[in-house]
């Protein structure tokens, strides 16, 4: 014999309530009062005022709960949520009875992004409270794949390749009919893609009344290679005007960068996570490195929650001096780890002020004393045993680029040097650069000793490879425009001595705490695995950097939630949430 379950037809006298089936110690009940202790009205939810007309809203608070339950279950689409929403008991329990739409579901998400970043804070505002927020954090980035796929991305090599490779098809076209010696001869000074589109308002004047020659099928080829070529000349203008090194079409704000070893049109998410491996804020980027954004989401984090000091420990990646001497500024401790070959201490410097410095000064934690000490080359308390051997010395800057500009050269003149001198030029208003072979390079990446310019498809195709680098790119100082690889031994230039300017600044040691060092792995790397192991959320649903910072708000929040409810307890937090008077987070 079998266990058996109930009849299902059976009545029975005294049925279960539904609070009589969900746990104690359930999740939903964590969700539940943290949703109802906070104020949201507050936080002006849009479309959420009941109106005299029409049917009543739903309430803010039913559809936030519906959201952070259903992205802890791993539910995340409004389809997907409106059947979890008829069908999951403690969904049920928790809308109680409520069934909303996937539209209405969709919206809520799409037109409250703000606001619910806002109940992420709060939620966070609570935790430190309950004391479970440590000011010892780690940063690290996390690549999402935006809703872009990488054929709707294009870069400027990219456009430029798609273009040469419509051209070529026109020329073909053209070359393959008998008459095209009087299209050039009445059209002799213009180029290939003008004589398509004028060859297709006269097609009359130089087609013979030769049966064979399908002039419809003709005429439709060549104006489906010209629409294509003034899609992408409006892709490639777009572009420049933008003053970006590419577009996504679909969502306009993500980028291309690589992602685990591949390349796909992602954005990057920086994110800050205390000692109790509780997220305290995030910043949707869509800057392909981490390099430079310590200060800026620190700075946030000391704000919202009321730090006097923050230690934000990061890998290597975030090794940007001056990004390190601004957090020093503004009182965080930046925690990057060194190199394998570097020591403990970084040697830093900061612009020198004459400043009047107090004993007040120097105890104080304000940033904005502690900037003022630091520029006047004086130690504040707080930095004693990290920031040593502090000098106030001159320094010498380079003003102009080292080689003179010539801006009556046009594109054609510097392509033409290019081939002839086997060379690499570069054009200064256009900002690009031309190959010993003739091929345009585009601006890759901007650091301290130049602007590096690269042609992948250029290269790939190249018959005579000229470059050595491994990433078949060339290096320009800023205001340069030749290039000579090593394999020309014929061309030879006069560089012009490059102006500098003395200033003072001040140069320190800050020396970093390996033992802070090695805590970074199992804190930053967490929502590295929440995200994309234990969550399937390696990707995002909505576009726009602002949208999706909505939908990772949810995302963050149910995980505190869940993991507050581990280490703090249902029972503790449901106490607190139902003692709680007000919203903790203050809106100005």
């Amino acid at each position: 014999m079998y266990k058996t379950g109930f009849d299902r037809n059976q009545l029975v006298l005294f049925p279960p309530t539904l609070d009589d089936i969900i746990e104690k110690d359930s999740i939903v009940r964590v969700i539940d009062a943290f949703v109802e202790s906070v104020n949201f009205k507050k936080f002006k939810f849009k479309y959420s005022q009941p109106s005299v007309k029409g049917n009543r809203p739903f309430d803010p608070k039913d559809l936030t709960k519906l959201y952070l339950f259903g992205y802890n279950k791993k539910v995340r689409s409004s389809r997907s949520l409106n059947y979890f929403a008829k069908t999951n008991i403690e969904c049920i329990w928790l809308l109680k009875g409520l069934k909303p739409d996937h539209r209405t579901i969709c919206d809520f998400r799409k037109n409250n992004a703000d606001q619910l970043k806002l109940v992420f804070y709060e939620f966070n505002l609570s935790l430190k409270e309950l004391k479970s927020l440590s000011n010892v954090q780690s940063q690290d980035g996390v690549k999402v794949i935006a809703v872009n796929s990488k054929e709707r991305n294009y870069t400027l090599n990219k456009v430029d390749d798609r273009i040469q490779r419509i051209k070529n098809h026109i020329d073909d076209y053209l070359n393959m009919v008998d008459f095209y010696d009087n299209v050039e001869d009445s059209f002799a000074n213009l180029s290939d893609t003008d004589k398509a589109r004028k060859l297709i308002e006269n097609i009359d004047e130089f087609v013979n009344n030769d049966p064979s020659f399908n002039k419809e099928e003709y005429v439709a080829e060549l104006k489906k290679y010209i629409s294509k070529f003034d899609e992408y000349q409006n892709i490639q203008n777009t572009i420049i005007e933008s003053g970006d090194t590419q577009i996504s079409l679909t969502d306009k704000e993500s980028k291309l960068m690589k992602n685990n070893g591949k390349f796909n049109v992602c954005y990057n998410n920086q994110v800050i996570v205390d000692e109790n491996h509780f997220v305290t804020d995030f910043s949707v980027t869509d800057e392909p490195a981490d390099l430079g954004s310590i200060t800026d989401i620190s700075k946030n984090v000391k704000k919202i929650y009321g730090f006097e000091t923050l230690t934000n420990i990061t890998d290597k990646g975030y090794n940007k001096r001056e990004d390190m001497v601004n957090a020093l500024e503004n009182g965080i401790f930046p925690e990057v780890t060194p190199g394998k070959k570097q020591d403990d201490t970084y040697s830093l410097e900061t612009v020198y002020e004459e400043n009047e410095i107090t004993d007040e000064m120097v105890n104080s934690l304000e940033s904005e004393d502690i900037k003022k000490c630091l520029r006047a080359g004086v130690v504040p308390n707080i930095y004693k045993d990290k920031i040593s051997n502090v000098k106030i010395k001159e320094k010498n800057i380079v003003e102009n680029g080292d080689i003179e500009i010539d801006d009556n050269v046009s594109e054609q003149e510097l392509r033409d040097q290019a081939i002839n001198n086997n060379c690499f030029t570069r054009h200064i208003k256009s900002d690009k650069v031309f190959c010993p072979m003739g091929e345009i390079l585009r601006k890759k990446s901007v650091s301290k000793s130049g602007i590096r310019y690269c042609n992948k498809f250029a290269c790939k195709n190249c018959k005579n490879p000229c470059c050595n680098s491994k990433y078949k790119t060339v290096d320009f100082k800023k205001g340069q425009t030749l290039v000579i690889p090593k394999n020309n031994t014929t061309l030879k230039i006069t560089k012009q001595k490059p102006v500098k300017k003395k200033i003072k600044v001040v140069c320190f040691e800050y020396k970093i705490d390996r033992d802070l060092i090695q805590k970074r792995m199992f804190l930053s790397e967490l929502p590295h695995a929440m995200l994309k192991r234990w969550r399937d959320a390696g990707y995002v649903l909505l576009k726009c950097k602002k949208k999706v910072t909505g939908e990772y708000a949810i995302y963050y929040c149910s995980e505190n939630i869940l993991h507050a409810k581990n280490l703090i307890g249902v029972e503790r937090l449901i106490e607190y949430f139902k003692n709680k008077k007000e919203n903790l987070l203050k809106i100005a």
